[in-house]
């Protein structure tokens, strides 16, 4: 039957923050790898698809496997972006890669192009790089060998320019659980963040922005970024097993996210959750999260 696992690259929103002081929750930005059967499926491709890269390297080089990469990009923030550069399997004409969004292909190809246009870099396109590029437009869920995929706008940041809304995606595989994965989303009391929760409830394993303190996120309203204690509470109305909080500030470090989720596991309003800040290069077995009680 197979199994449906979750693995992070990144964890970090923003900046790049490795040091020895975050080498427990990781310093890279955002990437994460939805394990599958034998696909690979990215989200966003963040310095942290730098480090799965050179993971993949001995397929590429010693068995000189073809490689067929899904990248779902949930928007083309830069953090969210960067490494598609430095992501060696793009290098290699054996290796396809499918690159997803809800926005149009002229799009995205112009929010991409952006890390391969010569200005950046001695490229001259995405398109010219040596694997295959294809450039996807989602229409509505989208299925890849019994894996239903399927998005919705979050609340990010306000823009002008319709388009470009930032996206939350669910895995689902029929017996073997459901992801939701919600990042860049700021919760706030309003008809965007009911609608996301009304979308995600029952997912096994929920996975949410929760890059602020709820001290710190008074200074940065509308940043388009949830606190933890925000992004906890819409876990309450969704109902997971367990909720991982991810997007981790730059600033904070392992001591200090450590700090932060005892003092929300003591508190009584969350007591109801499993919750963890997720970590970079750890393994979560949705099959595992499936077994614990869920919230609710």
């Amino acid at each position: 039957m197979g199994s449906l696992r979750v693995k992070f690259w990144g964890t970090r929103g923003l900046i790049s923050s490795p040091r020895p002081e975050t080498a427990i929750f990781g310093g890279n930005t955002p990437c994460v790898q939805i394990l599958y059967k034998d696909h690979l499926i990215l989200v966003d491709s963040g310095f942290g698809s730098t480090n799965l890269g050179d993971d993949l390297m001995a397929r590429l080089a010693a068995r000189q496997e073809p490689l067929h990469v899904h990248i779902f990009y949930t928007h083309f923030h830069w953090d969210h972006i960067q490494g598609l550069p430095f992501f060696k399997p793009i290098y290699f004409p054996s290796t396809t890669m499918s690159l997803y969004s809800p926005q149009p292909t002229a799009r995205m190809l112009d929010n991409l192009n952006i890390l391969f246009d010569g200005s950046y870099s001695p490229f001259e396109s995405l398109l010219s790089m040596q694997a295959k590029v294809h450039l996807c437009q989602l229409s509505g869920p989208f299925e890849l060998d019994g894996l239903r995929i399927d998005y919705r706008a979050v609340d990010h940041v306000a823009s002008d320019h319709p388009g470009e809304e930032t996206y939350a995606y669910k895995f689902a595989a029929e017996n073997l659980g459901t992801v939701c994965l919600i990042t860049d989303h700021e919760v706030r009391n309003n008809k965007k963040n009911r609608a996301l929760v009304e979308w995600a409830k029952g997912c096994d394993l929920l996975i949410h922005d929760g890059q602020y303190f709820a001290a710190d996120y008074l200074a940065h309203v509308g940043w388009g970024h949830s606190s933890a204690q925000a992004a906890l509470d819409n876990a309450l109305k969704i109902g997971p097993a367990l909720t991982l909080l991810t997007h981790h500030d730059p600033a904070r470090n392992d001591r200090e996210l450590q700090a932060q989720h005892r003092a929300l596991m003591q508190g009584k309003k969350y007591r109801r959750l499993t919750f963890e800040f997720a970590r970079e290069e750890v393994l979560y077995e949705v099959a595992k999260v499936k077994s614990l009680p869920k919230a609710g």
